[in-house]
């Protein structure tokens, strides 16, 4: 397997020592903020999961927050140019597994598939559930034909389980995030994206999850939260000025929501980010 960090962070532990062949395991304590931090592309499957912490990420297929649990995926050969900062008090670690490209591509010829695509941001409980039992084979020491079985299952899932056929293309998913992110200040409905998509409504929910791991309108929640964090950051406009700003009509509601996400209530986060 190639031998590559895939992380601007601290490496803490890792799998080399250990003798498994399909899979290379590590974990990361990364950095508070990074600015345009490019992956290097490997012959492998790099699957990174969040374990502690809250990301603002950005990369050229959109925006998701990650929190512990949060998987996202870098196919063979491919590469990301990411950024993100902190939007909580805790320390960033990640989880990294780098699958044998051999393995996927032997996978993918047994199964009839083609491969598996980039995922920023993907919602699925066999693959969390996976990363996790790999995180802790490696915290445990656990032998090669283990580590190696659990990532075959992950391999497996991902060309099949996953069922990724008709999922929507960049071009599209850059097309909608651009028109959420120019109107977050007003009134977005599902009808509204179905159209500039051309998709039945039933579609775009299932094709935009397959392609970003949410929902529209989580998506749109997680943009109005990171435009409410900067402005309340950056800008003098009062809470209620910035939850207009937002889309939000009702003071309760957008510091609910802003609650939700960022575990704090808008004015306590500006008093935390001015101090």
């Amino acid at each position: 397997m190639t031998d590559q960090c895939s992380s601007p962070g601290e490496l803490v532990t890792s799998s080399s020592a250990l003798g498994w062949g399909a899979v290379r395991a590590e974990t990361y304590v990364d950095p508070a903020e990074v600015d345009a931090f490019q992956t290097r592309p490997s012959d492998d499957l790099l699957m990174v999961m969040v374990t502690k912490g809250v990301y603002d990420i950005e990369s050229g297929k959109g925006r998701a927050q990650y929190r512990a649990g949060s998987v996202g995926i870098t196919a063979p050969g491919n590469s990301s140019l990411l950024r993100w900062r902190s939007t909580s008090d805790e320390r960033l670690e990640s989880f990294h597994a780098h699958i044998s490209g051999q393995m996927i591509a032997e996978t993918a010829e047994a199964l009839g598939k083609r491969g598996v695509p980039d995922l920023l941001s993907l919602d699925d409980p066999f693959v969390r559930t996976g990363l996790t039992t790999l995180n802790k084979a490696l915290a445990d020491g656990a032998p090669s034909l283990y580590a190696d079985s659990i990532a075959q299952a992950l391999a497996a899932h991902l060309l099949y389980g996953l069922r990724g056929e008709g999922t929507m293309g960049d071009r599209t998913v850059r097309k909608l995030t651009t028109y959420m992110k120019e109107h977050l200040h007003e009134e977005v409905s599902l009808d509204d994206l179905a159209a500039q998509a051309n998709l039945s409504k039933f579609h775009l929910l299932r094709m935009f999850k397959a392609a970003t791991g949410f929902t529209p309108h989580r998506y749109l929640v997680d943009l109005r939260m990171h435009h409410a964090a900067q402005l309340l950051r950056e800008s003098p406009l009062s809470v209620l000025q910035v939850a207009i700003a937002c889309g939000y009509r009702s003071p309760g509601q957008f510091a609910a929501a802003f609650r939700r996400v960022h575990g704090v209530s808008p004015l306590a986060y500006r008093g935390n980010s001015r101090r």
